[in-house]
């Protein structure tokens, strides 16, 4: 018969940089240059790298909304949503990353929160917390990639597009730049075109990092955080398969085992919906500029898609890739949080508590009356589940219907 199952100490990682679980999300963020529990600590150079990417974004996303209006008042419909494409995911973009900034102490403390539980989490469970992080790493590195293949592509068309113009004679050869910006002097001139091509290959790092950092790293908590759920729910399990079943009542000595675990997995649980609640405060802004950019991206990118002609649509493809998996992986880690959350409610109730005194008995109620509404990241307006994943997306495709029957 087991008679504990109590967690046992083991060596564990005693920051979020030791934890496995956010290398990657960590590696994306540096790249931006702001990784929340560096702050306290970080170097003058990083605060400069900081400035630099934000300034970057702006002068993008200036440049490239003065080309929209240029081109929407010549009546060049393609040329319009082209030139905005790239400018919602700066923007959106932009806005995360202000706020992410902003918010660097409530994450810092979400993510140590995480470390804690990590750190305290029964060795049996390690095995079930590496799948989590293999399976969440996955996801990260397929969104990262793909938000860098639309990038690159947007950097090497242009030199396609111009390499092709050459040997079909044209002459003098037009200078391409990867992106449709206005600018204050002439891009045709050579020097002026290597150092303006420099700079818009440039600023597709701060944009990438900007679109798919802050959104790994709330998936990734959220992972961790629906494991924690399901460990609670085995424990359950575990402790109900170790009741005598052999007697209606209960033993003094058996009651008093089984209330001492329940307290216990009753203060974990308390603990999980505490770190929960903290993450959703912490990336509250992030979800909901997510939410209300959604649609209006996948609308415009998905009309760019049907317009452009030639290998320009092959930016579009990933581009558009890109958007709905980041919309996914809001979406997705929303539901599972949900669910794992409710399914104790499940499990507590199939516990045998009506062998046990009144404080056993109302420490499973406990459990039963915290899991019977769910821990969710939900935000204002918006539920972040699979079921506004799909709303979303209906309502993109109806736009885009509605727009194509005025072309």
């Amino acid at each position: 018969m087991i008679i504990t199952v109590a967690p046992v100490t083991d060596a564990r990682p005693q920051t979020p940089e030791d934890c496995g679980m956010f290398k990657f999300q960590r590696k994306i963020l540096l790249i931006f240059g702001c990784w929340p529990p560096d702050r306290l600590t970080r170097r003058w150079y990083v605060k400069v790298l900081i400035a630099v990417n934000l300034i970057t974004l702006a002068i993008c996303i200036v440049g490239e909304f003065r080309y929209c209006l240029y081109a929407y008042r010549n009546g060049s419909l393609i040329e319009t949503i082209e030139s905005i494409c790239p400018t919602v995911a700066r923007f959106s973009g932009l806005l995360r990353m202000c706020w992410f900034l902003r918010n660097e102490h409530k994450i810092e403390s979400a993510l140590n929160s995480v470390v804690y539980l990590i750190k305290n989490e029964h060795p049996r469970e390690t095995g079930y917390t590496n799948r989590i992080t293999a399976r969440d790493q996955t996801l990260t590195k397929v969104l990262f990639h793909s938000s860098f293949i639309t990038a690159i592509l947007y950097g090497i068309i242009p030199y396609v597009m111009m390499a092709y113009n050459w040997f079909q004679g044209q002459y003098p050869l037009v200078k391409l730049l990867p992106f449709k910006v206005v600018l204050p002097y002439d891009s045709q001139d050579p020097t002026l075109f290597i150092l303006t091509t420099i700079f818009l290959n440039y600023a597709s790092a701060p944009t990438v990092t900007a679109m798919t950092s802050s959104d790994t790293l709330f998936s990734g908590v959220c992972f961790y955080l629906q494991g924690q759920f399901q460990a609670i729910r085995l424990e359950l399990e575990a402790l109900a398969e170790t009741v005598d079943k052999n007697t209606l009542k209960s033993s003094a000595a058996e009651t008093l085992r089984i209330n001492l675990e329940l307290r216990r997995i009753n203060k974990r649980h308390q603990t999980i919906i505490d770190v929960v609640s903290e993450v959703r405060h912490a990336f509250t802004p992030t979800i909901l500029i997510v939410h209300i950019c959604a649609a209006f991206m996948i609308c415009v990118i998905s009309m760019a898609m049907f317009l452009a002609e030639g290998i320009n649509k092959l930016t579009y493809m990933p581009y558009t890739f890109t958007v709905l998996m980041l919309l996914f992986m809001y979406s997705y880690s929303g539901t599972i949080v949900r669910d794992s959350s409710e399914a104790i409610q499940t499990v507590a109730y199939g516990f045998p508590w009506y062998r046990f005194d009144r404080n056993t008995r109302h420490l499973v109620q406990m459990m039963m009356v915290r899991a019977k509404y769910g821990c969710n990241v939900d935000v204002p307006f918006f539920q972040t589940s699979m079921a506004t994943f799909s709303v979303i997306v209906r309502s993109a495709m109806s736009y885009i219907t509605l727009m194509k029957s005025f072309l």
